[in-house]
């Protein structure tokens, strides 16, 4: 499952598969390009951890001027074995057949299998492999370009702040201390809140109006 995206010459292709793998390939259009080692599994849950990777891939490199959606997002069978062997003592890794392969098999499959969104194809690979989700909500378009206040890049964010984000998009989570009676865990798809063995996630919206609520209070009480 995965998307490709274009900046007019060049594209890139991602695509998570069942094994927990995160492949990606760049390369001038109208080619599968040159694949990169592919991210493995790590940790528990490797395939939502590379989801959301994916994710934050998507969103990065249509900030870098990737804005051409050529594949939005396809879920595939493709009939291909991954080899991820071991590089030899001592020298580099190089990257084997089956990597390439499987981006020349995603360009056959995918065309007739992207419809829609990627967390259409999201929503269908996990279905396919049975691994438990919250379905969430459908890609928004961008917004087109108006005059208003500019946005703050990401590198002006607070270190602490920018930490945080490198952390959730990377699939942890970030979570309340234990002590608390009310908590909260937060990852790249969900806001939940927790009071004591019973917990809520929250929609978008309540999630703004929490975090404008939050920002004023620290405001207000800043100089305490």
């Amino acid at each position: 499952m995965g998307f490709r995206l274009g900046n007019g010459s060049r594209q890139v292709t991602a695509v998570v598969t069942e094994s927990g793998r995160l492949h990606r390939a760049h390369g001038p259009y109208g080619a599968p390009g040159r694949a990169s080692r592919p991210d493995t599994p790590v940790r528990q849950t490797p395939v939502h951890r590379h989801v959301a990777h994916l994710r934050g891939l998507r969103s990065r490199y249509m900030a870098k001027g990737y804005s051409d959606e050529l594949i939005p997002g396809a879920c595939v069978q493709l009939a291909l074995r991954e080899d991820t062997p071991e590089p030899p003592p001592g020298k580099a890794h190089v990257v084997e057949p089956s990597w390439p392969l499987l981006f020349r098999a995603f360009d056959a499959a995918a065309p007739a299998a992207s419809r829609g969104t990627l967390e259409d194809a999201i929503n269908g690979f996990y279905t396919t492999i049975g691994a438990p989700f919250l379905p969430r909500r459908p890609d928004r378009p961008d917004r087109p370009d108006r005059p208003g206040p500019a946005v703050r890049p990401a590198a002006r964010l607070p270190h602490r702040v920018a930490a945080l984000r490198r952390a959730l998009a990377a699939g942890s989570a970030v979570s309340s201390p234990p002590r608390l009676a009310v908590g909260y865990t937060v990852t790249a798809d969900d806001v939940r809140l927790h009071v004591g063995r019973a917990s809520e996630s929250l929609p978008r919206q309540d999630v703004v109006e929490l975090h404008a609520a939050l920002s004023a209070w620290l405001h207000l009480n800043a100089a305490r």
